[in-house]
């Protein structure tokens, strides 16, 4: 009868764990498909997707799974950010932080992913301040989880954290004002980069110190650091794009036209291939741009309305809606009603960031000088440096040398000045001893 009953009770917790687990694959393949159906239409309808995020998250609380929670929310943070509801967006990814820290599993990848993103969101709003807090926190993280991981944070394409991490942290530490700490930190990059020949990290460091230098009108500095990394055979298109089309600026700005067009046009058949229509629009009107200060207003539209078909989103960029300023310009003297529509979307844009706008240029313009002067200081401290090293490399010997006649020296100086002390000490006692022997001989 006793074994009979514990049969039972084997069999039972038997079905209890069978059941437990049918149960467990059943909610992760119902959650896995809601994220799935999720990502798939949020394009086409994201209302929809937002509401399959949160029944995915939902079905992640009623088994008490706690990654599947922090999934949830970290994708609905991801939309919230798309649809550009940034305090639901900062809210979820904050709450699926907290939840993945009492998790059991511990998940540094998306810890890192999360802060990322939170500091992202807070940059968004001016927020520097905590951009960097985030950012301190999730390069700490990527740097223990790539020390203890490295096999596979580089089979999965993480490495490039230890250099966007501290690299975004140094561009909020110039928009906060505090450039020498910003420029600390790119010059480390560059160091560190140069040390362990990482290409990636070489050429993004060279490209924003290019760009300070450009927009603060040290053209030939700039050249340097976009020709350096323009040159590189070891460079992605993506950088080296970024680079020519860079160093085809700073020559636009000289009025050195043949050479802007030249690197214009290498940097544009990068472009092409990149698949990324905000940096073609940008390649276009620069080369409008150029068109209209030779003289070509035809070839200046071209480009220009070339540029208005490829990318749709201009007024949500302030930097890019001045195409209509210039196609405004071009159209004056050929189509008057063209012209006149183009300078009515130019207004409406330019008078609400204008107003937005004035101080905070004068600011970062007064920022970019400051850190344009710390960065030739840095620059130059590092070239005397140089030197310093490549002098003692080559003077080693002599010093070793001198270094060494100084020790010999010094010895023979030491035992010569101990063999005159005990000299005199002797013939002073040889003295004592004649007088004394006087004295008696006298008595």
């Amino acid at each position: 009868m006793l074994k009979r009953i514990t049969y039972m009770f084997l069999v039972l917790a038997l079905l209890l764990v069978s059941s437990k687990l049918v149960f467990a694959q059943k909610h992760r393949y119902l959650f896995e498909d809601k994220l799935d159906r999720a990502n798939s239409i949020f394009v086409d309808n994201p209302k929809l997707a937002i509401d399959l995020a949160m029944e995915a998250r939902d079905i992640a609380e009623e088994y008490d799974d706690l990654w599947g929670v922090a999934i949830g929310l970290s994708s609905l943070g991801y939309f919230s950010y798309e649809v550009e509801d940034f305090r639901a967006s900062f809210l979820n990814y904050l709450k699926a932080l907290e939840v993945l820290k009492a998790a059991d599993t511990v998940d540094l990848s998306n810890q890192i992913v999360i802060l990322n993103e939170l500091s992202r969101i807070q940059s968004e709003f001016n927020n520097h301040d905590e951009a960097i807090k985030y950012g301190k926190e999730a390069w700490d993280l990527a740097k223990k989880h790539i020390r203890k991981n490295r096999q596979y944070a580089q089979q999965n394409d993480q490495l490039h954290w230890l250099v966007e991490i501290p690299y975004y942290m140094a561009i909020e530490y110039q928009a906060k004002g505090a450039h020498q700490t910003a420029g600390k930190i790119l010059f480390e990059l560059w160091e560190t980069a140069e040390n362990k020949d990482d290409v990636y990290a070489y050429s993004q460091v060279l490209n924003e110190l290019g760009i300070v230098k450009m927009k603060n009108g040290e053209y030939s500095a700039a050249q340097e650091y976009f020709g350096i990394v323009a040159s590189s055979n070891e460079v992605d298109n993506w950088d080296k794009a970024n680079a020519y089309h860079n160093l085809a600026t700073t020559y636009l700005n000289q009025g050195e036209f043949e050479k802007a067009e030249n690197y214009f046009l290498i940097g544009l058949n990068l472009t092409t291939d990149l698949d990324d229509p905000e940096s073609l629009f940008i390649s276009y009107q620069d080369i409008g741009e150029l068109e209209y200060k030779r003289g070509d207003l035809a070839k200046a539209i071209e480009y220009w309305e070339l540029a208005l078909n490829t990318f749709e989103e201009i007024e949500t960029n302030p930097d890019l809606y001045s195409i209509y300023n210039w196609l405004q310009r071009a159209y004056m003297d050929i189509d008057i009603e063209k012209a006149k529509d183009y300078n009515l979307k130019y207004t409406q844009l330019n008078d609400f960031y204008v107003k937005n706008q004035t101080i905070q240029r004068e600011l970062e313009a007064q920022n970019r000088q400051d850190l344009s002067n710390w960065i030739d200081q840095e620059k130059n401290n590092r070239v005397r440096a140089e030197q310093r090293q490549q002098f003692i490399k080559q003077f080693w010997p002599v010093f070793l040398g001198v270094g060494l006649l100084f020790i010999f020296s010094l010895i023979i100086g030491v035992r010569y000045y101990r063999t005159v002390r005990a000299n005199k000490a002797l013939a002073k006692q040889q003295m004592g001893f004649t007088a004394v022997h006087t004295r008696d001989e006298a008595a």
